[in-house]
């Protein structure tokens, strides 16, 4: 130890620590400003710490942390933000502070700060990198490390079960992500007034992130969410409890008589001393979703090659197996099969014994069997793609494991709110041995639900195969106001290996069609955007007629006070979106509202085999603007699919991928026949290559029939490209796109 003027440096492993002489402010709890050196932001990152006023004198004793996220416009060491400010210490809030909260109770509180200037030295007051990504530094990734350098230097408890988050606005937003992101690292999350939804992840290719649709990530996690009566931000926390109050069997909410800020302090850091006297265990059965292509999770380690926005998805995980997909947005965005999805298991299987893999694509409904050793630390490694997928881990002793495979409506074209929905299961068998006798018992944990036939059964199921029972069950919900339903689902056969296995339903409300419709298929409209903007926009794909025909993409527009509304729409039709194609798109109200929240809008594709004269019937849900409280409208559109297909394939997006290899989505309705890119610099013109394309899973290609077009280059200079491609489909429709690619 050496000391220097006024301050004591502690060089501690891989940090360095400032210990202010005295405490800044004048508190019976010790509040001390500190520094340490952060690895993984390459940079020294700034920190508040709050210690009870015995920490000194009581050297034996470890304490809890719960770890305090500020918000907009303010630091570690400044909550002075007029209005939500003030609740570090002083007599904002009556009182009702950190400080006081920690003088009166034996807990470590730690802000970090989320200071993120884009230069150096820059007064820029938007915290954390989120919406949008600015900068290099990714706070999620930072956070690990940070408690690491409080466990090492503090007298903490440095377990799960006795760390917490809680968070202010942004900060409020980024303690619900970090803590769904790391279930395995805390055990209670709070979030002040926090904006669900911002756009977060890697800088080259970030997306929206919702917490309304991430609701599993906080399996064995205590969560809370204070609201305020005034707050801005009011009606998208309304929006999210609509799915958390069902989704969620540890969340509480409490709305508060308040604008934008912290009150109940006390009561919402008292919610995490609760939560750290009784801890939740650890799942036994878990699921995650991450907006990282690689993350660590509950022991799991999970990498993807994936550098265009998505999401990892894993659900059901349990020793027997686990579901994974990757997709491009939630909740039932398309999945990414060209994807490559690596999966590491934790620690849970016997050094050297031999396991038998079986893997299930359940769109294609190819099965691989597979048998692997579990390695020295006892894990298995499952090599996948980004496909949707059921993993079956099972010993060489032949037993069944089963699971849902997936559900239907049969009575109606999605499942309607105050009416009777029939839905029908398809089971699969995972495991390895024969399943004889099987039945099914559905029950839901949600209030509300009236299920008149619960049970369901199939004489057997061999190993990889999927069936669907003879009856479906039946089920009705009253509730006008709900929009997802819980459901849980006892598998049982003669093997005794009884599953249960979690699932949702989503509600829609029994709706009149809306009238004053257009149909954009490639032609100009006028349309209101972020609340409240209006721009002239081409949107759609095809002849711009305003009649859908097949192979066609499109948008509905209806017009509402006067205004072009561009909408959300849903469908079970087997005619739209071939391939599983899923186009959604967001139109961003943060500028107009302040919140950072966007209205989704879709453009369905029609199959070119579609019929003429057959009707598409869409759900469809828009915003109207009427800030702090907008308005959704929702209705059916019923769409005459006329004509033949005339419109040929374009192309949505191009990249390098790996190995050289040129990848490009393909907006169609039809089979594509030939694709052939024609790759230039754009800053030294000399430079050019052609390269034929396929979608056969050959040549670069990494998976048929996803119309993901590929094809291998020659090596590739860094630079700006420009890539043209002609395409052709089945139907004799011949065009070109032209795109601008960067490779680093």
């Amino acid at each position: 130890m050496r000391i220097q003027r006024s301050s004591v440096e502690i060089f501690c492993g891989f940090c360095l620590l400032l210990v202010l002489p005295q405490p800044i402010l004048k508190a019976d709890a010790k509040i001390l400003d500190l520094k340490h050196t952060s690895k993984v932001l390459g940079e020294e990152r700034h920190f508040r710490i709050f210690l009870p006023p015995n920490y000194d004198e009581k050297p034996e004793k470890r304490y809890p942390v719960i770890y305090f996220f500020h918000g907009y416009g303010e630091r570690h060491n400044v909550p002075t933000r007029e209005g939500a400010g003030g609740y570090d210490s002083g007599e904002q809030y009556g009182g009702d502070n950190i400080a006081k909260f920690v003088e009166k109770n034996d807990v470590i509180v730690v802000k970090w700060d989320g200071y993120n200037p884009r230069m150096e030295g820059e007064n820029y007051p938007r915290p954390y990198n989120i919406g949008p990504v600015e900068t290099y530094r990714q706070f999620p990734l930072y956070f690990p490390e940070l408690v690491q350098f409080i466990d090492a230097n503090y007298r903490t408890l440095p377990d799960r079960e006795h760390r917490a988050i809680s968070g202010l606005s942004m900060g409020g937003f980024m303690s619900y992500w970090v803590g769904g992101k790391y279930p395995h690292l805390v055990g209670s999350v709070s979030n002040f007034m926090g904006s669900p939804e911002f756009v977060v992840g890697p800088k080259e290719f970030p997306d929206e992130y919702l917490h309304t649709d991430v609701y599993r990530n906080y399996e064995g996690i205590y969560t809370r969410l204070v609201l305020g009566s005034k707050d801005f931000i009011r009606w998208y926390h309304w929006q999210m409890n609509k799915v958390w109050d069902y989704t969620r069997p540890h969340y509480e909410h409490e709305t508060f008589d308040w604008d934008h800020g912290t009150p109940g302090m006390s009561k919402q850091l008292g919610f995490h001393m609760k939560a750290f006297a009784h801890p939740l265990p650890k799942p036994g059965m878990w699921h995650h979703i991450d907006v990282y292509p690689t993350f660590e999770v509950w022991g799991y380690s999970v990498a993807t090659d994936r550098n265009r926005p998505g999401f990892t998805v894993l659900e059901n995980v349990t020793p027997y197996g686990f579901r994974s997909s990757v997709r491009e947005w939630l909740w039932d965005g398309q999945w990414m099969p060209s994807v490559r999805l690596d999966v590491t298991t934790d620690s849970l299987y016997i050094q050297g014994k031999d396991y038998e893999i079986v893997d299930v694509n359940l769109h294609t409904r190819e099965t691989r069997f597979m048998r692997q050793k579990a390695d020295s630390k006892g894990r298995l490694h499952v090599e996948l793609d980004g496909g949707l997928h059921e993993v079956g881990i099972n010993t060489v002793d032949a037993f069944p494991v089963l699971t849902l495979a997936g559900f239907s409506i049969q009575n109606a074209d999605w499942a309607i709110v105050g009416k009777e929905v029939s839905l029908k299961i398809d089971l699969l068998n995972k495991g390895t041995g024969l399943a004889k006798n099987i039945f099914a018992i559905l029950s839901s944990p949600n209030p509300g639900v009236t299920i008149s036939r619960n049970r369901v059964g199939l004489s057997q199921l061999t190993s990889g195969q999927i069936l669907a029972p003879e009856t479906s069950f039946l089920f009705r919900v009253d509730d006008l106001t709900r929009e997802i339903v819980q459901f849980e689902l006892e598998l049982k056969d003669e093997s005794k290996q009884d599953r249960k296995v979690p699932f949702e339903v989503r509600l829609f409300p029994d709706v009149t069609e809306l009238q004053n419709v257009q149909i954009a298929d490639g032609h100009s409209f006028r349309v209101q955007v972020g609340g409240n903007q209006t721009e002239e926009r081409s949107f759609g794909i095809g002849n711009g007629d305003g009649i859908v025909n097949p192979g066609e993409s499109f948008l509905v527009l209806p017009k509402d006070q006067g205004e072009f509304r561009l909408t959300y729409l849903y469908t079970t039709d087997p005619y739209v979106n071939p391939a599983g194609l899923n186009l959604r798109f967001a139109d961003y109200w943060g500028k107009y509202d302040h919140v950072g929240g966007s209205a989704k809008y879709s453009m369905p594709t029609v199959a070119a085999t579609c019929p003429p004269g057959h009707e598409l019937v869409f759900f469809a849900e828009y915003w109207l603007p009427s800030a702090p409280e907008h308005i959704i409208r929702r209705g059916l559109v019923r769409v005459r699919v006329q004509g033949k297909d005339q419109t040929a394939p374009k192309a949505r997006w191009a990249e390098i991928s790996l190995g050289n290899v040129l990848e490009v989505q393909m907006i169609e309705g039809d089979s594509v026949k030939t694709a052939r890119a024609i790759f230039s610099r754009i800053d030294q013109p000399a430079f050019h290559v052609e390269a034929e394309l396929n979608d056969e899973g050959k040549n670069g290609d990494r998976s048929a029939g996803d119309y993901i077009f590929s094809g291998t280059l020659p090596y590739p200079p860094a630079g700006t490209y420009q890539v043209i491609i002609e395409a052709a489909d089945e139907s004799g429709n011949r065009g070109s796109s032209t795109l601008e690619l960067h490779k680093k």
